[in-house]
């Protein structure tokens, strides 16, 4: 009988596929071997940290799972930034130039890949391959944070009531279910939009069966549903 392997752990197949997926899929496989030397599996339980503010910075590929990235504001209010799923490496621009300015958090149960940030400094540096696909990747990053604050602005009502509701719902105890306790006035106010149409777009939500209505606010059902679609090649 084989060993059974430790929780969150996966199998070299599922981390071929994520880095299929990642910015080191293009790069040579000499400079792949190297960037992985010493790489270590890191499993999360639902809405537990894989970088906190004020941590050492970390960097990592997302093998499995579905991440909320955020910033916090010196008063103590958080801003989700991102919704980031395998494939994506997240800790990158903080490990080259720290500190690093994002939170990263498990929406649901995620493995992540964590690479060694002193060899990620060092590679960068010797690595002209590496650096030119970080670099062009910093400004992709640059501009899906634009694309972001356009999205605050001006994107449809349903868009932001599923940002809020999954934002909210990452805000518990890790291990806890993925419950946004707000109520519908609040929602509405958070969103800027009448009562009567965010009754709307939770009646869709609870019909598609993405949420469902609980005493004490909206338990998330499928997170990934109220989240924009992947990118490929993210780093952040």
């Amino acid at each position: 009988m084989g060993i059974k392997p430790s929780r969150g752990i996966v199998d070299q197949n599922v981390i071929d596929a994520a880095i299929e997926k990642s910015v080191l899929a293009p790069l040579p496989s000499e400079t792949r071997r190297e960037l992985l030397r010493g790489a270590k599996q890191v499993p999360l339980a639902s809405k537990e940290y894989f970088f906190h503010t004020g941590d050492p910075p970390r960097c990592g590929l997302i093998v499995r799972g579905f991440i909320r990235t955020g910033r916090v504001h010196p008063d103590g209010r958080a801003l989700t930034v991102s919704w980031e799923y395998p494939g994506a490496i997240l800790g990158l621009l903080g490990v080259l130039r720290p500190p690093a300015a994002l939170e990263i958090q498990a929406v649901i149960a995620a493995t992540f890949l964590e690479f060694s940030a002193p060899l990620i400094r060092e590679l960068t540096m010797s690595d002209p391959k590496l650096a030119w696909a970080v670099t062009g990747l910093a400004t992709t990053f640059l501009d899906r944070a634009l694309d972001k604050a356009v999205m605050f602005a001006l994107s449809d009502l349903r868009s932001r009531v599923e940002w809020r509701i999954l934002e909210l719902a990452c805000r518990n105890p890790p291990g806890t279910p993925l419950l946004a306790e707000v109520t519908q006035d609040e929602l509405a106010d958070a969103v800027a939009a009448a009562r009567p149409s965010v009754a709307r777009v939770l009646k869709t939500l609870r019909d598609e069966g993405s949420i469902k209505s609980m005493y004490g606010g909206i338990l998330v059902l499928k997170p990934q549903a109220l989240a924009p679609p992947p990118h490929r090649h993210q780093v952040a």
